[in-house]
């Protein structure tokens, strides 16, 4: 087998490029990392941003909810 028996991989969903695998090998529906992992990153840090630089929860609750 030579470095040329390979075929690459696309997502399924976004198309993005994967990887190589070898000519008989078979995968069905591959995903890449950002398909397989739909949560986007951002949220995850948002409580910890907020409990790091704000000690009064209190601070987050929307003016117009005391009306």
């Amino acid at each position: 087998m030579n470095i040329y028996d390979k075929k690459s991989v696309h997502c399924s969903r976004c198309d993005r490029f994967i990887g190589e695998i070898d000519c008989d090998a078979v995968v069905f529906l591959p995903q890449c990392g950002k398909c397989a992992n739909p949560m986007p990153e951002g949220d995850d840090k948002v409580q910890y941003i907020v409990g790091k630089f704000n000690k009064n929860p209190k601070n987050l609750v929307p003016i117009d909810t005391f009306a």
